[in-house]
């Protein structure tokens, strides 16, 4: 069984204080647990090993770590896999920063969000080159994410993916849009990954409608491109993007990990 490396671990019998590395690692280590059952119960993941999760040293980022002679490129990922090494590791100075800013009853499962990236990414191809195919790839591991995410016990206990919808919203800055996909488009995908759109699967064909705009249900995708930032959000229309997974044909809930 996979251990979880934790940087700054707090005391015995001390409570982390708000915001700090203490208290990150322990939500990074809440969430590893949680996503572990989920990825034991997926009948795709659960013949694989767990990947180690490893809360990166400060100043230390994904893409130096797991390929230090690539040059840096933007935007910097918050989690990504590494395969040199095996282990999904997590940038700590943008982890934190997210965290931070985040509502005390969002962060933990915002770091979720992030670990749940890191492990699509190790069940996703090699990834190529062109901004069209990092698109798709994100917005695979977007979707593959909230496919572990679903079958996690945090989600089965309560049918609220606000602070998940949010986290993809807000993954990156809309002008990388061209790399990482819209806003809009991450957040359908961890809806589709969550069962909880009309898209059946997180397939490449899947996807590639998705980058095109050619879902089956083209309002919801609209009602997602409306949202208003988190502090403006209202929770009427959150609540009508926050369905439980629907069944689709050939399509049980909750949905399960496609690596194609």
């Amino acid at each position: 069984m996979a251990t979880l490396a934790l940087l700054l671990a707090p005391a015995a019998g001390a409570a982390p204080a708000a915001g700090s590395g203490a208290e990150l690692g322990v939500a990074v280590t809440a969430a590893t647990g949680q996503l572990r059952q989920a990825w034991a119960a997926d009948p795709t993941t659960a013949a694989l090993p767990f990947p180690r999760v490893r809360l990166l040293t400060t100043g230390a980022s994904v893409a130096g770590t797991c390929n230090p002679k690539v040059p840096p490129h933007r935007p910097a990922v918050t989690a990504g896999y590494c395969a040199s090494s095996g282990e999904v590791v997590l940038d700590q100075d943008l982890l934190a920063d997210a965290y931070g800013k985040a509502q005390p009853s969002q962060g933990r499962l915002l770091v979720s969000y992030w670990i749940a990236i890191g492990l699509a990414d190790r069940l996703l191809p090699t990834a190529g080159d062109g901004a069209t195919t990092a698109v798709l790839r994100t917005l695979q591991a977007t979707c593959q994410g909230g496919v572990l995410l679903g079958a996690s016990p945090a989600r089965q206990a309560s049918s609220d993916a606000t602070p998940l919808l949010f986290a993809a919203r807000a993954a990156y800055g809309d002008r990388y849009r061209e790399v990482v996909g819209t806003a809009s488009q991450r957040g359908y995908a961890l809806l589709t990954g969550l069962g909880a759109t009309a898209t059946p699967s997180c397939d490449s064909g899947d996807m590639a409608a998705l980058v095109r705009g050619a879902v089956p249900d083209p309002a919801l995708l609209a009602k997602i491109e409306q949202l208003p930032p988190p502090a403006r959000a209202h929770s009427s229309l959150i609540g009508a993007l926050n369905s439980q997974c629907r069944p689709l044909p050939k399509r049980h809930c909750p949905r399960t990990v496609a690596t194609n």
